[in-house]
């Protein structure tokens, strides 16, 4: 505090004592008497030309043609020389007493020059450059620096002077002016040292106001990192991250002594301002709990308009005038809002109301200062003080009104928490006694309890015995379905066996008696005594290839029965390299014969398409069979039951396919019927213990089951089924 007070209020309050500025003005010569805190303006006396000639800085130029100029001024308003030619200034003027040394002049410029003071240049600001193209803009923001006048006596200080072409410029109320030229003489040492000091100020106030800002914008990011579902929370870190950029870009614009870069700056900060002052109306709507009308989006098409001009617009007061009315309207509209959240009792909206009164006030003051007291903003804050306002005061209260609005969304979301912890805490306190009362509740239903304890114990230990028993009578119920299921499956293939080794059997009857009677024509030839000899070696031959007959079909029925003393034992075996081709024909022989065992009337086409180089497979060739069985019997009687309940479909020819294939390490048997088809409800519960669509007597359930177990289990494949109800059913066998 006491370096704030040495550093910066003591100079202040010394600079205020020093002499007062005389000038007076006589013969078109300016007259420099005395300095004083504010300096010497030279407004009135310039004269100008446009063209270049190093001779027109010498003092004894006589420069009677040229025209009269007050450079001060706006270039926009000075467009007899707003152009990009080279030009020259000229200002004669006298000091009549001993001024405090070393004089300094502070200059505002929006070109490039070179400043002579009697024919000597003394300074170059910018980068001038006869080449117009290579021109750079530079305003200096009144920086004093040294003008070597040390005496009493006439000068002529000359201003070779050009802009620098295709340059944008901005006039906003943020960087205020433009001037052609500024040029102020001031007592060098106390303005460094107040310029100084004023620096110190305005880049304290500005920190302070960003870091409040961004310190904000932190704080809610990270509440909103922890509380996600809160999307207000996220739109406030969207807005405090808009409006610190804001302020970045304008401090940084103000600062900005490159006039080109400075309009790009500005105006990013003009547009960032746009965007944050929507982004905080519609967050402010959002705590008001309404909906958008018509007048939020009068904002969107206002600033459109607005951001359109300013950049597009330079010299005119309408840009000025477009700025304050959409922000006084924003104001209007942000105040209506609140008046609303107000009225509904939405706790928090008082403070928010004045924390917009807040920064509205702040909003008057600067424009105010800018348009109406003759304050312009510098890199040192404002100057030109007129009616004796205070630019340090006026400049806390912008500041002020600048983060009121960030720290009245701030308190507000911090009330709004406020009031969500209370309603939670009665939420809990409402739990709490409800939990009591629960508690209360649950010792009587335990003392309820203890006493039915003993009871409940009988009743489910007499329970439990009675399930045990059940459970083991279930269980012996369903062994005894899946050995009836085995036994069915024994029978249809029995049937069928029967039917097969039936051929064999007449083959050796046949040829056994065929043998019999060759065997009497033997003998009788053999007793004859003219025996042909022809005629015995004859019969022998027959005999012979009767009897090689009668082994041949002996072995084909000893096999038959076999594979019938396989396929009822228990154990089924191990697994042995097996032709698929083979099996599968076999047991589709079987199959149909044994259903025409059964069923006289029967009748159904079945064909083969087998791979001829199916390789040989490893499995249990038992097992395999009794699936292979199972899956032509159900395509048996599929086609049977639909050609019986489809008896005007003369034209339907019952037929089942059985083919096979290899694709890609995989052997594939299909076996497809063109019978009744199944429903998808159906479909999902063929391969489910017990279920058939049978009628009862006629399919235990366990067909599929089984066979789905052994090929998926037992063999490491997969069982498919593709089918459409009343056109076909196709089982898929990989192995």
């Amino acid at each position: 505090m006491s370096y704030f007070f040495s550093k910066t209020l003591v100079p202040i309050f010394i600079s205020f004592l020093l002499p007062i500025l005389v000038i007076a003005q006589k013969d078109e010569i300016l007259r420099i008497d005395r300095v004083t805190e504010r300096g010497v303006l030279l407004k009135k006396g310039w004269k100008y030309n446009i063209g270049d000639d190093l001779a027109w800085a010498k003092p004894e130029y006589d420069d009677k043609g040229w025209k009269n100029i007050d450079p001060t001024q706006e270039i926009a308003h000075l467009p007899q020389i707003f152009n990009e030619e080279i030009k020259w200034l000229r200002l004669s003027f006298e000091i009549t007493n001993h001024l405090p040394l070393p004089l300094g002049i502070a200059i505002n410029q929006a070109g490039a020059s070179e400043i002579y003071l009697n024919g000597r240049l003394i300074h170059r600001i910018g980068h001038f450059d006869t080449n117009i193209k290579n021109v750079v803009a530079y305003d200096p923001n009144e920086a004093a620096i040294h003008f070597p006048a040390p005496t009493p006596g006439r000068y002529v200080l000359a201003i070779r002077y050009v802009l620098q072409p295709n340059i944008r410029y901005t006039n906003v109320f943020t960087a205020s002016y433009n001037s052609f030229f500024k040029a102020t003489i001031v007592d060098l040492i106390p303005t460094l040292y107040k310029q100084k000091s004023d620096s110190l100020f305005y880049s304290g106030v500005d920190i302070f106001t960003v870091g409040v800002v961004f310190l904000l914008f932190v704080l809610h990011t990270a509440l909103y990192f922890y509380h996600r579902d809160n999307q207000l929370q996220l739109g406030l870190c969207i807005y405090l991250l808009l409006a610190w950029l804001t302020r970045v870009l304008k401090v940084i614009g103000q600062n900005q002594n490159f006039v080109e870069d400075r309009f790009w700056v500005l105006n990013g900060s003009n547009l960032l301002l746009s965007i944050s002052i929507l982004c905080m109306t519609y967050i402010i709507y959002r705590m008001a709990n309404m909906r958008l009308d018509r007048y939020y989006y009068i904002i969107i098409i206002y600033h459109i308009v607005y951001i359109m001009i300013s950049i597009t617009v330079y010299g005119s007061p309408v840009q000025r005038i477009l700025l304050l009315i959409a922000s006084f309207y924003s104001f209007f509209v942000l105040i209506r809002v609140v008046k609303v959240g107000y009225y509904n009792r939405i706790k928090g909206f008082l403070v928010l109301g004045i924390a917009i009164s807040l920064s509205l006030l702040g909003l008057i003051l600067i424009s105010s200062a800018t348009q109406f007291l003759g304050y312009k903003l510098t890199y040192f804050g404002f100057t030109d003080l007129k009616y004796g306002f205070s630019p340090y005061v006026i400049t806390l209260v912008f500041n002020a009104g600048f983060i009121a609005i960030p720290v009245g969304l701030s308190l507000f979301m911090g009330i709004q928490g406020r009031e969500t912890n209370k309603a939670l805490k009665k939420q809990l306190d409402e739990n709490d006694e409800l939990k009591n009362k629960a508690l209360e509740y649950e010792h009587e239903k335990q003392y309820l309890l203890a006493s039915q304890n003993e009871i409940l114990e009988k009743l489910v230990t007499e329970r439990t015995a009675e399930l045990n028993h059940s459970l083991e009578k279930l269980q012996n119920t369903q062994n005894q379905l899946v050995q009836s299921e085995k036994l069915a499956s024994l029978g249809e293939l029995t049937a069928g066996i029967a039917h097969e080794i039936q051929n064999p059997l007449n083959f050796v009857n046949n040829f056994a008696e065929l043998s019999v009677d060759l065997a009497k024509d033997l003998n009788e030839e053999i007793q004859k005594s003219d025996m042909d000899r022809g005629y015995v070696e004859e019969l022998l031959n027959d005999l012979t290839l009767n009897q090689s007959k009668i082994q041949h079909h002996g072995k084909r029925a000893s096999n038959i029965v076999k594979g019938m003393l396989a396929h009822s034992r228990a154990n089924t075996g191990g697994r042995e390299w097996t032709d698929i081709n083979k099996l599968a024909d076999e047991y589709l022989r079987l199959s149909y014969h044994g259903l025409r065992a059964k069923d006289k009337s029967f009748n159904a086409n079945f064909q083969t398409d087998f791979d001829k180089n199916l390789p040989l497979v490893e499995v249990a060739p038992q097992e395999i069979g009794r699936v292979l069985l199972n899956l032509y019997n159900n395509a048996f009687y599929a086609v049977n039951d639909k050609k019986t309940k489809d008896t005007e479909n003369t034209s339907y020819q019952p037929t089942v396919i059985v083919s096979t294939q290899k694709v890609n390490q995989q052997v594939i048997i299909k076996v497809r019927d063109n019978g009744i088809g199944m429903p998808e409800a159906v479909r999902a519960k063929v391969f489910q213990p017990f279920f058939t669509t049978k009628p009862a007597g006629h399919g235990t359930g366990l067909g599929l089951s089984i066979s789905y177990d052994i090929i998926t289990k037992g063999h490491g494949g997969s069982f498919e089924i593709e089918t459409k109800e009343g056109e076909f059913t196709e089982f898929i066998i990989r192995l």
